[in-house]
């Protein structure tokens, strides 16, 4: 069989010689299919730049949404965080009042003072706070970090529910009870912080035994102010051997307190006295060591830690 052969006729513009080239039809036929090949390789490839330039582009957008998104979601966790912590302060804040109050114990055989450690069963109202949410992973779901906030939302909203119930318990007590608020010692006897011998056993400075140390003792400038914890009666005033100038004041409910080596005090027996007021003067009278208040809350006889009661 004959082969198909075409010739090609490449002629100048001037008078140079034309030029002839012959091409088999195979060889034309392959020539031209690879122009194909080549020119569908080259459309494919610009199509794939363009669309992988697109994805680059929507992967920068995703990843500054992303980015917002983070910010925004700690943001929220920041404030959640900070309602966990206010929360927290106000339930242990109730705690102490219910502490104070003997609100837990439901025989109430005392009108108030610490908790028995026997009691069993009592309500807990202390907050505690929920778990920090972490976003560790680059890119976010958002509608499952959006899902992550609404459960913590929730679970705040819960305790805040929790302690509102509490506080109003509280509220409703002292209502009830304004007098029981007004008479208790929970305020510091000076305004001196240094506390430096604390309730329980200690070392005697006088004999170096081991003594029962029935309050607290707050060291003072001589002559500070010695204020009365809570509304009450003077029931003693005067010399109590090792005790020096002393007063004691009754503030019913079973409660008294003490306030020894005074320097001098300005109330009498039976006097009315309220929290707060002035009622004597540190000093260093007694056995004592130096100036200081030697500060004491027994209920019904028996000595109690006094800073268990200082909520102011």
């Amino acid at each position: 069989m004959t082969k198909k052969v075409y010739t090609i006729m490449v002629v100048p513009e001037d008078s140079a010689k034309i030029r002839r080239f012959k091409v088999a039809h195979r060889t034309l036929l392959k020539a031209a299919l690879a122009g194909i090949l080549a020119l569908g390789a080259l459309c494919f490839g610009i199509v794939n730049y363009v669309f992988v330039m697109n994805q680059s582009s929507e992967n920068r957008s995703l990843k500054n949404d992303n980015v917002l998104l983070q910010t925004r979601l700690r943001l929220a966790q920041d404030e959640i965080n900070r309602v966990d912590d206010q929360l927290e302060r106000i339930g242990q804040f109730a705690q102490r009042l219910r502490t104070i109050t003997q609100l837990n114990d439901p025989d109430r055989k005392l009108a108030v003072g610490p908790l028995n450690s026997d009691v069993q069963d009592q309500p807990q109202v202390l907050y505690v706070p929920g778990e920090r949410i972490e976003f560790e992973d680059e890119i976010i779901d958002s509608n499952v970090a959006l899902g992550l906030i609404d459960a913590a939302l929730e679970e705040v909203d819960e305790r805040a529910a929790i302690q509102e119930r509490s506080m109003r318990e509280l509220d409703d007590f002292f209502t009830q009870d304004a007098s029981l608020l007004a008479s208790m010692p929970s305020i510091r006897p000076n305004s001196s912080m240094l506390t430096t011998s604390l309730f329980g056993p200690r070392t005697d400075p006088y004999t170096n035994r081991k003594v029962m140390h029935k309050g607290v003792d707050i060291a003072a400038e001589h002559g500070s102010d010695v204020y009365v914890t809570g509304d009450g009666v003077v029931v003693f005033a005067g010399n109590r051997g090792g005790y020096g100038k002393s007063l004691v004041v009754d503030h019913g409910f079973g409660f008294q307190t003490h306030y020894t080596h005074l320097s001098s005090y300005q109330v009498s027996v039976g006097q009315e006295v309220k929290r707060g007021q002035s009622i004597g003067a540190v000093g260093n009278t007694g056995r004592s060591t130096g100036p200081h208040l030697h500060y004491e809350v027994r209920l019904n006889g028996v000595p109690q830690d006094p800073l268990r009661y200082m909520i102011e």
